[in-house]
Formats: C-alpha cells, sequence, structure tokens
C-alpha cells in the first residue's frame, strides 16, 4: 500500500531501500551498492576511516543485526496503520532531524512509515553542517526533531512527535451514539 505501489509501478519490485539521488538522476536498489555509491559520489576520498564502516559493509552483520531489531520491534512501520488517513500519501513531506542510529529517531520514523507520510530525514550526526544548521534555527541541538509544514508545527522529543502524528495523520473512531 501507500509508497509501495508507486515503487513497483516505478521499478516492477517492492524491495527497499530503494535509492532516488535528485542530484545526479541515479537510482538503485542494494544497500551495499547505494552506501559505495554515496561514498564515492559525495564523500571526499581519504576523509573517512573506512573501518568504521564496517557494521554497514559487512553485509552478514548488517543483515543479521536489521532482522533481529525488526523482528524485536514486531516489524514496526512495515504496513500501514489500518486507521491512517486516506489523503496522508499526498501532504507535503515533512522533515524528522535525527541520525541514523539514535534509539529515539527510530519510532518517529516507523510511525511515519506506517502512517504513509512522505518525509525527508535531515542527517545531522556529529560533526555535519546539518547539526550546526539545526542550533542556529531552534537554539539547542536535540533529536528527533519535527518540522510539519501541512500544520506549521515545529517540536522536539521523541513520544510527544509520536502522539502528535497519530493526533492529525489518523481517522479518528467513529463515536457510538
Amino acid at each position: 500500500a501507500g509508497f509501495s505501489d508507486e515503487l513497483f509501478e516505478r521499478t516492477g519490485r517492492r524491495t527497499v531501500p530503494y535509492l532516488i539521488d535528485p542530484n545526479t538522476q541515479v537510482e538503485m536498489f542494494e544497500s551495499n551498492d547505494q552506501i559505495r555509491y554515496l561514498l564515492e559520489t559525495y564523500v571526499e576520498e581519504g576523509s573517512y576511516d573506512s573501518k568504521a564502516m564496517w557494521p554497514i559493509t559487512f553485509e552478514s552483520f548488517a543483515l543479521f543485526t536489521a532482522t533481529i531489531a525488526t523482528l524485536l520491534r514486531g516489524f514496526a512501520g512495515s504496513a500501514r496503520q489500518q486507521n491512517a488517513r486516506p489523503d496522508n500519501e499526498s501532504m507535503e513531506a515533512l522533515e524528522i532531524w535525527g541520525y541514523e542510529c539514535s534509539p529515539f529517531v527510530k519510532p518517529v520514523r516507523e510511525k511515519l512509515c506506517s502512517l504513509c507520510l512522505p518525509h525527508k530525514m535531515v542527517s545531522c550526526s556529529r560533526g555535519s553542517a546539518n547539526r550546526d544548521r539545526m542550533v542556529e534555527q531552534t537554539g539547542r541541538f536535540q533529536v528527533p526533531y519535527l518540522v510539519d509544514p501541512n500544520t506549521g508545527v515545529q517540536m522536539f522529543e521523541g513520544p510527544e512527535i509520536v502522539e502528535y502524528l497519530d493526533a492529525v495523520y489518523t481517522v479518528p473512531p467513529a463515536s457510538s451514539a
């Protein structure tokens, strides 16, 4: 449902992750290919320690740990939430500021996925220009940080963001009168 259908129409597959680089018009499947492409395209050679990449480039380790995490979290974010608003896919993309390994960001990303909300992840790991931008814009660094252009809401705190998303982007239950 949702973006899965769009991906299938575009590629004939429902496999994720799927990378679309609007800067170069490159599109591709396969995590390892995506990592290699991003490093070759956007990272200055020699500017990072390749040994630090082993948790994601050692494919069997990455697959095992991702599978365990997915199972333990009950496949969170992998299916459309039953009461998600039917117009969610047509909303303007929300921004979620964070970084991949933050345990506070993951539940928010899962909720965005289960509600089929378009969103843009603004990566702001240590040392990044985006982290500096966040501090300039908000006066502090804290993740997750949500910017919702559909309502004008900007907020911190993962549990509160999840509550907000449920309140705004789900169909309320029918009242029994």
